[in-house]
């Protein structure tokens, strides 16, 4: 018997977790396709982006389209708001299932005048149709596999032991060490444009970070009471995502943000992880990556949406 629901508040979310979590462990998914991480965005950021979870199931397997409905936008997009790098639908068995999910989005969305959008498709995701929609070029997600040799940078290592005679020292902590993730997102959302401006966003991050606890883990360099540079990082499987980079400009001239970076990154290959850039293409990416994951961006407009229904939905399986 195939059923379908519909998930308007975290509480609701929360009647599917046995689900969720069965679904996200399959490979190719991510940290962000967590249980724990989504309701979380669907609790936080629950004002200006509420929650619409599609769940439909049957004894044949289930889908779970992890959707919110963003009020600025006028259009439905999957939660994570801006921090969530990689986003994706979840899915196993009966492809009807995913075509019933689909059909209670793009339905809502037409009866509502909703557009569908969202960004970070990573290329290497499950087939759970996206590829088969209008998808755009975003960006990259620079990367490196701990089976790829990588060259040394002996800029970096003269750099770090500059920074070592001028009595920087390094230091690591959980994700449970609050007051040292208040501190590198307060110095962040002082940063031009900086995402970190918006406190529900730190508040989001400061919960992630906890969750995740030892799987989070924060490198530093630090001169005193300065924060002369920060890295944070979740652990995700065989990989250490690099999520966060801070340096104090006072200590530009020595780079202690890609001197942390590289050291991280070296000794994380040298461990047997694999190491993710992130989202974003930068100069400084590239020089230590040796792969690319290409992600994508999908955008429907509600006129598209109203139009295309009956076509966007032959394809979205």
């Amino acid at each position: 018997m195939r059923k379908l629901a519909i998930a308007g508040s975290a509480d609701e979310i929360a009647q599917f977790r046995t689900l969720w979590e069965r679904l996200a462990a399959a490979p190719g998914h991510t940290i962000f396709q967590s249980f724990e991480w989504n309701r979380l965005a669907a609790q936080i950021f629950s004002d200006e982006q509420p929650p619409f979870v599609v769940i439909a199931e049957s004894d044949s397997g289930v889908a779970i389209i992890p959707a919110c409905i963003d009020k600025r936008q006028r259009r439905i997009s999957l939660l994570g708001e801006e921090l969530f790098d990689y986003r994706d639908v979840l899915h196993i068995g009966d492809p009807t299932l995913l075509h019933d999910a689909w059909e209670a989005i793009f339905d809502y969305a037409a009866q509502n005048n909703l557009g569908f959008g969202f960004h970070s498709y990573r290329a290497e995701s499950p087939d759970t149709g996206w590829h088969r929609l209008p998808l755009t070029a975003f960006t990259n997600a620079p990367c490196t596999y701990a089976k790829d040799t990588q060259p040394a940078h002996p800029h970096s290592e003269v750099s770090f032991r500059r920074l070592s005679r001028a009595g920087i020292t390094r230091h690591q902590y959980s994700g449970t060490h609050a007051q040292m993730l208040e501190r590198i997102y307060s110095l962040k959302s002082q940063e031009p444009n900086s995402l970190f401006s918006d406190p529900l966003r730190v508040k989001m991050l400061l919960a992630m970070a906890h969750i995740a606890a030892s799987h989070c883990e924060v490198f530093t360099l630090e001169s005193g009471t300065t924060l002369v540079a920060a890295l944070v990082t979740f652990r995700d499987r065989n990989w250490r995502r690099f999520y966060t980079t801070y340096f104090d400009r006072a200590w530009a001239k020595h780079s202690p943000g890609s001197t942390l970076l590289y050291l991280v990154m070296q000794e994380s290959l040298a461990s047997g992880l694999d190491c993710d850039l992130m989202t974003g293409d930068q100069p400084y990416k590239r020089r230590l990556a040796s792969n690319a994951v290409p992600l994508y961006r999908i955008s429907i407009s509600a006129e598209q949406i109203r139009e295309w229904s009956l076509r966007l939905l032959a394809v979205a399986i």
